[in-house]
């Protein structure tokens, strides 16, 4: 299987070649293309480290591929190229945040499931066992807070490039059917309220808060944990998937994490 990457300044590029071209977990299996004008010296520097073949355009990079994964950091770069390879129809991871417009992500999963291509992506953090774990101690009045990094201000399109990260775990913990979101900003942190029916999850999110942690209250007691990041688990979504062609997951989750991310930023801006 050959894999293409479609972007190059994101780390996470270099994070499918050391999880695929380096560990090698899998004789059959290489990232062999990457398309990467965002970035054009990360993009020849991949290519001398990993051997990789530099293609001239999205479209010839998804033609050569077997499988695709879109590593542009912006949100807002990921519509078009997603459309263009599933309607190639090849397996496709898409990084996050999965797009920074919830009418573009609804595209792309619309897509993905009429024309039975496979789909994954977003972020890497709801993938950790630790999450599975804590998940267990979650049950109706429970309230869990989530702590990590976000920057309204970054220059890749403000919160949605970290923020993401935060609303795919909350959602991945708590469920996708959320009734109500409130945020505001102090200073450079944005604490928000996810409201369930029968939960509340709190998300705050810091610029520099690089260790995910989460905690969950239920019960008369606490269990707080940090969460570890595990790299190799983007690739071996993709892998896994291209593999068995069996998506992960529903294809509305992806929808779901754009919305949250977006009322989150919605609500507080309102307040500003």
């Amino acid at each position: 299987m050959k894999i293409g990457l479609i972007g190059a300044q994101n780390s996470h590029s270099k994070g499918f070649c050391d999880a695929i071209n380096k560990k090698r977990p899998w004789e059959d299996v290489s990232v062999s293309f990457i398309y990467g004008a965002d970035d054009p010296e990360q993009a020849n520097k991949l290519c001398g480290e990993f051997g990789l073949t530099e293609c001239e355009s999205e479209e010839e990079l998804i033609e050569k591929s077997d499988a695709v994964a879109i590593t542009y950091r912006k949100g807002s770069m990921h519509c078009k190229a997603a459309i263009k390879a599933l309607k190639a129809g090849k397996p496709l991871f898409v990084d996050k945040p999965f797009t920074a417009n919830v009418e573009e992500a609804k595209e792309i999963a619309a897509l993905a499931k009429s024309g039975g291509a496979l789909l994954c992506g977003g972020s890497g953090c709801k993938h950790a066992p630790e999450i599975a774990e804590m998940k267990k101690d979650i049950k109706p009045g429970s309230t869990v807070v989530i702590s990590y990094a976000a920057d309204s201000g970054s220059e890749y399109d403000g919160y949605w490039f970290y923020g993401c990260h935060s609303a795919e775990v909350c959602l991945e913990l708590c469920g996708p059917d959320y009734v109500s979101v409130q945020s505001f900003k102090n200073g450079d942190v944005v604490v928000t309220n996810v409201v369930y029916a029968d939960k509340v999850c709190v998300i705050v999110t810091e610029p520099k808060a690089y260790n995910l942690t989460v905690s969950v209250s239920a019960d008369g007691k606490t269990v707080c944990r940090p969460i570890p990041y595990y790299p190799d688990a983007p690739a071996s979504e993709l892998v896994k998937m291209a593999k068995s062609k069996i998506a992960p997951r529903d294809y509305g989750f992806y929808v779901k994490s754009v919305e949250l991310t977006g009322k989150i930023i919605e609500s507080y801006e309102k307040q500003q």
